[in-house]
């Protein structure tokens, strides 16, 4: 949590004290004393168990700074749209961490809108919460493991193989050694990940820093390819398997495929993935197309993964959960088929509203709502209903607010006199000035003959 003031110290040079209090539906759930600096910002830990919040489900958090009293008191409350879960849907069991983990992590929260729990190996055989950093123990492991629907295993992923369930999807992320190179990804080969990946801009991605060798049996399907340096033949780089009879925890390959190999593998009811791709955070690391190329390959594992309606199938999310006041709260379209108006029901403070959500070529609609907190709900939604409802939250706050009008003094020792303000339109010689140089420039192109 960052805050900060823009004023000066009070008299006597006393040191200002405030107190960031963090409320929801009401109900104080932390309070925590703060030193205001004189001018800047500084940031804070709030750690909040999740066992203050009275029920599960989506929550709308308040942080407030108390004892302020500056002239723009719509500037000293931020709000947090949060949702708690008895049980994570996705377990991350990564050793060691990386910064592959950490994007892999916020980005299957954001991407599967379900709660993901990060478990890091940051000693041989010592676990620990990655959000808190306190020790798990190995029954902690297990029972985080177990209430999950989805395990992902990264790094070296026979360290935490033991705890993944037989009845939760896996996804194996080996960040293993490869061959090293510059390996440009091409267009996706027909697949049933091919119309997830469509829209993504293969040619600005950044290469892969190493590739390694993938299943080569009849039944593997090959869904990306890449090439050194753009050069040379194209190696199978994302490919899919199904099995009919496998036992559990056992595999007809060893895991140890390398770098941007991604296999998919299906046990009777359960699913299996395969990404053992070192640098793939460099796509979302640079922002842009590269970002959006990171969020569908994860995206498009996700879907595969938590298949036969066990994944959320919203048809639209919000973009953001929390927006500024004046700013409109942005949606894309996530649902498959082509993109079509979507009613939308919103319960706020000011009662009963409904809407229609209307989608651009780019999958992005708007809508603009005065500050409040919003239940919201897709209307004449199919199979999965429940799962196309939320809460967002439009703030008072506003970057625009500001705490006082700015204030001209002067120096010390010099008397105090009046700035005036001038605009450069109302200097009418400036104009004259312009257009004597326009026609001069004019005038002597002509002469040298030029358009």
């Amino acid at each position: 949590m960052s805050y900060g003031t823009a004023g000066r110290r009070e008299a006597g040079g006393r040191r200002r004290e405030a107190t960031l209090t963090v409320t929801s539906e009401g109900r104080r759930l932390l309070s925590h004393s703060v030193a205001l600096p004189d001018s800047g910002i500084l940031s804070t830990d709030l750690t909040l168990p999740a066992s203050r919040i009275t029920h599960p489900g989506w929550s709308v958090l308040e942080v407030r700074l108390d004892g302020v009293g500056d002239a723009e008191p719509r500037d000293d409350a931020r709000q947090f749209v949060i949702e708690v879960s008895p049980q994570p849907a996705a377990v991350i069991f990564a050793s060691p961490p990386d910064w592959e983990t950490r994007f892999l992590a916020r980005t299957l929260g954001d991407v599967a809108r379900i709660p993901v729990k990060t478990f890091v190996e940051t000693e041989p055989g010592r676990w620990r919460d990655a959000a808190t950093l306190t020790v798990a123990a190995p029954a902690d492991l297990r029972r985080a493991a177990q209430g999950a629907r989805l395990v992902v295993l990264a790094g070296d992923t026979e360290r935490a193989r033991a705890y993944a369930p037989a009845s939760a999807a896996l996804l194996a992320w080996p960040t293993a050694r490869g061959q090293p190179g510059d390996w440009y990804v091409e267009r996706p080969s027909p697949s049933p990940l091919t119309a997830a990946l469509a829209g993504v801009a293969w040619d600005s991605l950044p290469p892969a820093v190493a590739v390694g060798e993938t299943p080569r049996d009849s039944g593997v399907m090959t869904v990306l390819t890449a090439r050194l340096a753009r050069r040379g033949a194209a190696r199978p780089v994302v490919t899919l398997e199904q099995f009919q009879k496998i036992e559990p925890h056992r595999y007809q390959r060893p895991l140890f495929v390398l770098d941007l190999a991604v296999t998919l593998e299906q046990q009777g009811g359960r699913r299996g993935a395969t990404v053992a791709a070192a640098g793939l955070w460099r796509w979302a690391f640079r922002g842009g197309a590269g970002e959006e190329a990171y969020r569908a390959l994860v995206a498009a594992l996700t879907d595969w993964l938590l298949g036969a309606g066990q994944g959320r199938k919203e048809r639209a999310v919000p973009v953001t959960l929390e927006t500024a006041n004046g700013v409109p709260l942005a949606w894309r379209w996530t649902g498959a088929g082509e993109q079509r108006p979507l009613s939308i029901d919103l319960q706020g403070d000011s009662g009963a509203r409904r809407d229609t959500l209307r989608f651009d070529a780019a999958g992005h609609a708007q809508l603009r709502l005065a500050p409040g907190t919003y239940h919201y709900a897709l209307a004449s939604s199919v199979a999965g209903a429940a799962n196309e409802r939320g809460v967002v939250v439009v703030e008072e706050y506003s970057d625009e607010w500001r705490p006082a009008a700015p204030v001209l003094t002067a120096q010390p020792g010099l008397p105090a006199g009046r700035v005036a303000r001038i605009g450069l339109r109302d200097r009418w010689w400036l104009f004259a000035i312009a257009i004597a140089a326009f026609a001069a420039e004019w005038a002597w192109r002509r002469r040298q003959g030029l358009p």
